[in-house]
């Protein structure tokens, strides 16, 4: 990886019989001057292992060796202190991957300086998840697995995945919103994803498609729009279901990062002149990340890399 480059893959994923979820990112991660590291971290919510979820993060400097993070199959080991964490997860799902920056000019072009795929935008996660030597019985959930690549984070972000919606239950949503900074000037929020329902996949937002962003760490309200339609979105979560983190930046510096691996959505997607279809799903993952910190919220004390 060459310097002032970062990279991460990522698995998230909920039971759909109960509110347990998980999250698993594997990062590498190259500043502008020093050597380049990799990270292994897991974040894990079941009422079964404590009321906070728990979150582990071990620096390498090389991505170890049995370690594995693909469309297909995460597997990892984490230790932290007298904590330690265990993965082998298989991930399927036939659907088509999701490039959501549009036009698609903009993965080869310098902004924005991150690039983002839904490499499984919707699957099935089976497999062994253990924490603190307690295993996590993880068998059908509904997830997905993501992939950046980049040399900065956005100067604020919100990344937005639900699924098992019940009036569309095969349906899904991908929704990232972002504001970059260029010099002093901060862009205006611009979304970019897909909503799923069926045969029916509805590219969300796009360059100079402006949307109506109301996002705060802990709930969201926007407007964003579609070919001939606009889709209005609510997300609530809960502090029981989310971790404060830092994601380093390779320029240096870093972004703060609330992370709730389970949230509430309420959709409306409303087309002129036609009926407007409501949805709503528990099975949601909601994050917000920052330069600007969030005051009130400490970070977790994990290991920087």
């Amino acid at each position: 990886m060459s310097a002032g480059r970062y990279e991460s893959w990522f698995l998230s994923a909920r039971d759909p019989a109960s509110p347990r979820a998980l999250w698993i990112r594997h990062t590498r991660h190259r500043p502008r001057t020093g050597p380049e590291s990799a990270a292994l971290w897991c974040m894990v919510v079941d009422r079964g292992l404590g009321q906070r979820p728990a979150v582990l993060k071990q620096v390498f400097a090389a991505v170890p060796a049995d370690a594995v993070a693909a469309p297909g199959q995460f597997r990892g080991t984490a230790v932290m202190g007298e904590q330690s964490a265990h993965w082998d997860l298989a991930v399927t799902g036939g659907r088509a991957p999701l490039r959501p920056l549009r036009p698609a000019v903009l993965y080869r072009a310098p902004l924005p300086r991150t690039k983002l795929v839904a490499s499984v935008p919707d699957g099935q996660v089976t497999g062994v998840l253990e924490v603190g030597g307690q295993p996590v019985g993880v068998s059908g959930w509904r997830g997905t697995v993501g992939h950046n690549w980049g040399s900065e984070h956005a100067d604020s972000w919100v990344w937005l995945h639900a699924a098992g919606f019940g009036a569309a239950p095969d349906g899904w949503l991908e929704l990232v919103l972002a504001r970059i900074r260029v010099g002093r000037v901060r862009s205006p929020w611009t979304a970019f994803g897909a909503l799923s329902l069926g045969a029916d996949r509805m590219p969300l937002g796009g360059l100079g498609r402006p949307s109506r962003v109301d996002a705060h760490p802990g709930w969201l309200v926007a407007s964003v729009r579609a070919p001939g339609a606009r889709l209005q979105v609510s997300v609530t979560t809960g502090d029981d279901d989310a971790v404060v983190v830092r994601y380093g930046d390779p320029s240096g510096g870093s972004r703060v990062v609330r992370h709730a691996a389970r949230a509430a959505v309420d959709l409306a997607v409303r087309r002129p002149g036609g009926p407007e279809l409501i949805l709503s799903s528990s099975h949601a993952a909601y994050e917000y990340g920052t330069s600007q910190g969030l005051p009130g919220a400490a970070p977790q004390p994990l290991p920087a890399g």
